[in-house]
């Protein structure tokens, strides 16, 4: 869904009280450093005018419905810990200039990479440049680790482009220009690559996860939702969205994409994507308070689920939208046989899409076409539908996972009220019946639907929002309930638990940086918050 102020509100689907899942079926079936580390090598790629992209004129995805089922792990052999890592001196001017318009673009390939495995640069610059390579975290407060560096890299002014009419997909073809192997030094973490150029102006920057290898797993995993920064993504003038796409109409029927690529820069942030907007006040909440976890793309789980292998407790926050059938069953598998997971954020698994292949990697390209009667794939895969996953042909509302699903747009941030406040989440809080947390509901926000929830799903946050109306051009939406609600479900019968907060904004108050205004209203610091964070993390996590 939209998450910006300016963007037309849409609703979801209300499913009347009392309805059962066949009739939820029917009524879905109409819609639609500072002592940089001297063990990283860096060497300039091979340089050369890319061959031009094939059209893309044909759907891309797996064509399985299924994930494939992870190898069996070794028994891990924990690193050094988050709190070994954050003792390190921290590099506090790491995101410096970033946030303006800057000649300077950069984009990562792969996205997720191990210790030992090579990541490629691919930047575009008018002048020379540096490039700073940084872990981020706590750092006493800094923020992020400057990890090694890399200087003097001549300009690269190419910025060419492919585009493919057939479906909107937008990739930039210019070639690799800096590496580095990825050594042992560097922790499992989320890291960013900045291009400074040389003559002071405003620098690029890119994400990108690196993943611990599993025999020295961290029993927690926190993972990156890159696939939704995607999906909004609209550097060349596409995202998976008419509000910011431009150009001709596409087969979705308007200018969005039908298809939208990792080969190019992140326009937000100045490359960061929506890093620090959703994620970065969580992982310096986490790394702060010592919690000894690993970092995964949300693409690794379709291309790598042994990564969930070794867990015990998997965690997203902020916005996790946009889901690959086998993203969906590889997490479905591993709360199943008992691994505990927890999305501190609203709107999750809510469009199916389909991974596909680019020139750089086998996980680079997002095919949404939001419509099974436009995607190609429906009538061969109907399963695979590129459509909302609680509409038909697919039918699996998110509900029936997570406990919660979307509801709506929130016009502006409103208070979390307290439901069941024995429940083991308040621990030491101090919340009663009624409580409120202020501005804690903001941007978008989840429901409970009693008929699709798991057995065992305790509402523990029943928060009314403001109406919001409908869009006119969201086809098939009524109107939604207007009430937020947050859900936990324990473990039980060997599979494992599920916390389901139904707010964006429950990262911004975890920690101070970076926005905490949405539409006007503050989200503050709460001690509170932090305590209920905790206390999943005792009681799912290690």
């Amino acid at each position: 869904m939209h998450d910006s102020p300016d963007l037309p509100r849409r609703a979801f689907l209300w499913l009347a009280a009392g309805a059962g899942l066949a009739v939820a079926a029917a009524a879905l079936a109409a819609c639609d450093a500072t002592n940089p580390s001297a063990a990283a090598t860096s060497t300039v790629a091979a340089s050369g005018s890319p061959s031009a992209s094939p059209e893309a004129s044909q759907p891309t995805g797996s064509p399985t419905p299924t994930a494939s089922v992870p190898a069996p792990t070794p028994t891990p052999t924990p690193g050094p810990t988050i709190a070994d890592e954050n003792r390190h001196a921290g590099s506090p001017g790491w995101a410096l200039g970033l946030g303006y318009r800057s000649a300077v673009e950069v984009f990562a390939a792969p996205s997720s990479v191990e210790p030992g495995e090579k990541i490629e640069l691919h930047v575009s610059s008018p002048v020379p440049f540096d490039v700073e390579w940084y872990r981020i975290g706590w750092y006493h407060g800094a923020g992020a680790r400057l990890v090694h560096r890399d200087t003097g890299r001549p300009a690269a002014p190419d910025h060419s482009t492919a585009v493919h009419r057939s479906t909107g997909l937008v990739e930039a073809t210019w070639p690799a220009n800096v590496a580095a192997t990825v050594p042992d030094t560097w922790r499992s973490g989320l890291y960013v690559a900045v291009a400074r150029p040389s003559d002071g102006t405003a620098p690029g920057a890119v994400p990108f996860i690196v993943r611990a290898p599993l025999r020295s797993a961290s029993p927690n995993l926190f993972i990156s939702a890159q696939a939704t920064w995607q999906a909004y993504n609209a550097w060349g003038g596409k995202s998976l969205y008419s509000y910011n796409s431009t150009g001709e109409k596409t087969p979705t029927g308007t200018t969005a994409a039908a298809i939208v690529s990792f080969d190019r820069p992140y326009d937000a942030d100045g490359g960061l994507g929506y890093l620090r907007k959703w994620e970065v006040q969580f992982i310096r909440w986490m790394e702060r308070t010592g919690r000894n976890v690993d970092y995964a793309l949300d693409t690794d789980l379709e291309t790598r689920p042994e990564v969930l292998a070794p867990r015990r407790f998997g965690v997203l926050a902020g916005h996790a939208e946009y889901w690959s059938r086998p993203m969906r069953e590889s997490m479905e598998r591993a709360v199943a046989a008992g691994m505990n997971a927890a999305f501190f954020s609203a709107n999750e698994v809510y469009w199916q899409v389909r991974l596909g292949a680019s020139k750089l990697g086998p996980d680079r390209r997002i095919t949404c076409y939001k419509s099974s009667k436009r995607d190609p794939m429906t009538a061969t895969a109907p399963k695979l539908a590129t459509c909302r996953w609680r509409e038909t042909p697919v039918l699996e509302p998110e509900a029936a996972f997570l406990g919660v699903m979307y509801g709506h747009v929130v016009q502006q941030p409103v208070d979390w009220v307290v439901a069941n406040s024995g429940h083991w989440i308040y621990k030491g809080t101090g919340l009663r019946n009624g409580d409120r947390i202020v501005s804690l509901i903001g941007q978008e926000y989840d429901s409970y639907f009693p008929k699709l929830a798991p057995p065992g799903t305790v509402v523990i946050a029943k928060s009314p929002v403001p109406f919001v109306g409908t869009d006119p051009d969201a086809f098939g939406d009524v109107k939604s309930p207007a009430m937020q609600s947050a859900t936990v479900r324990d473990p039980a019968g060997g599979a494992g638990g599920m916390v389901a907060v139904g707010t964006f904004q429950w990262s911004w108050a975890l920690d101070a940086y970076g926005q905490h205004v949405y539409n006007g209203r503050r989200t503050p610091l709460d001690p509170r918050v932090e305590r209920m964070t905790a206390n999943v993390f005792d009681r799912f996590g290690a």
